[in-house]
């Protein structure tokens, strides 16, 4: 393309999903059965900029730089596939960064990445990105085509942004926002706070396992266990007068489900930390994402109890406060 110094700086956040994870897999939704999960954006996010490059090469910054005289030779996956797709071959820069980690934080990172990659090429093309929905099932395309196994929940999540409820079938998806008060919204967000482990994951492994742990009609009864427990899980939090002991009790139950899908999901260093976090006042929690590293998402009944946590837990653990956000994949600033 023609150099023309376009430059646009995009974001797109992170998700805690609460309920429902491993329905949102084709081989699920797909034999007949509905998937649904329940989750919210929150206040963290990845980063992509996309520019002209004065030269005709190919720059991409992440972990490492990578230039290269022509895209097909890019190593990151992600970048490459993306700039392919809109026929961005030579003469661009991209960067990619992030509020923690671009891969392994169980926290939909990836889809983010892909998400603002893709509406970042689309405006570079002058094209429209389309709705939130045709955005999401692109981004779900591309991660597939760059290797990535997995379900369809992060890419909405991403795309639509905020607190929603989303329903898998044959069908389709069909993404509905969750009807909660401000009040209570904030109420969950002092109550909720989230632990790295200190381990990143390798997503392919427990992906893979779980697809074949599908197929299993022993195994499938969990899988229908975490179903049921989201839609309970929506009901609680929907209601006037949210019981935050009730959803406690939830998150831990669901956890206990979640363990029994994937012998991967957890490890001993992850089942001690919950363990510990429970005998401070967790009342419930969760690995995030595909599991075996990442981010733990914890309880509390009381906001209190979560300060004090947090302090026991530094320097050994990293404690972080997220707060919800509404809105998806954004364009922050662009010269044209």
């Amino acid at each position: 393309m023609l150099y023309n110094n376009r430059h646009i700086y995009l974001r797109s956040p992170l998700r805690v999903s609460f309920v429902g994870g491993g329905t949102d897999l084709e081989s699920f939704y797909l034999s007949g059965e509905s998937g649904h999960v329940v989750s919210s954006t929150v206040n963290l996010y990845n980063y992509v900029s996309i520019k002209d490059m004065f030269d005709s090469n190919v720059r991409v910054h992440h972990a490492e730089i990578e230039t290269e005289s022509i895209t097909s030779r890019i190593k990151h996956n992600y970048a490459r596939t993306a700039l392919e797709h809109f026929g961005l071959f030579k003469g661009v820069e991209v960067i990619l960064t992030s509020d923690v980690m671009t891969t392994g934080s169980g926290l939909g990172a990836s889809s983010a990445m892909m998400s603002a990659l893709i509406k970042g090429c689309n405006s570079l093309r002058d094209k429209k990105s389309g709705s939130p929905m045709q955005h999401a099932e692109l981004t779900y395309k591309l991660e597939s085509d760059a290797g990535t196994i997995g379900g369809r929940q992060d890419q909405y999540a991403t795309a639509f942004g905020g607190f929603n409820s989303i329903t898998f079938d044959k069908n389709g998806v069909k993404v509905r926002k969750v009807k909660i008060s401000k009040d209570n919204l904030k109420r969950l967000e002092d109550r909720m706070f989230l632990v790295f482990t200190n381990m990143a994951r390798e997503i392919k492994i427990i992906q893979t396992q779980l697809g074949s742990n599908l197929l299993d009609d022993k195994m499938k009864k969990y899988f229908m266990g975490l179903k049921e427990l989201s839609h309970e899980f929506l009901e609680s939090i929907e209601a006037k007068d949210l019981d935050f002991k009730h959803v406690g009790e939830l998150l831990h139950e669901s956890w206990a489900l979640k363990k029994a899908t994937n012998n991967h999901t957890t490890n001993p260093f992850i089942d001690q930390l919950y363990q510990t976090l429970r005998k401070k006042g967790v009342t419930g929690g969760k690995i995030l994402g595909a599991g075996g590293g990442g981010f733990l998402l914890a309880f509390v009944k009381d906001p209190a109890v979560k300060e004090k946590i947090k302090y026991e837990l530094y320097p050994n653990f990293i404690a972080l406060d997220v707060k919800f956000s509404s809105k998806g994949t954004e364009v922050l600033w662009k010269n044209f």
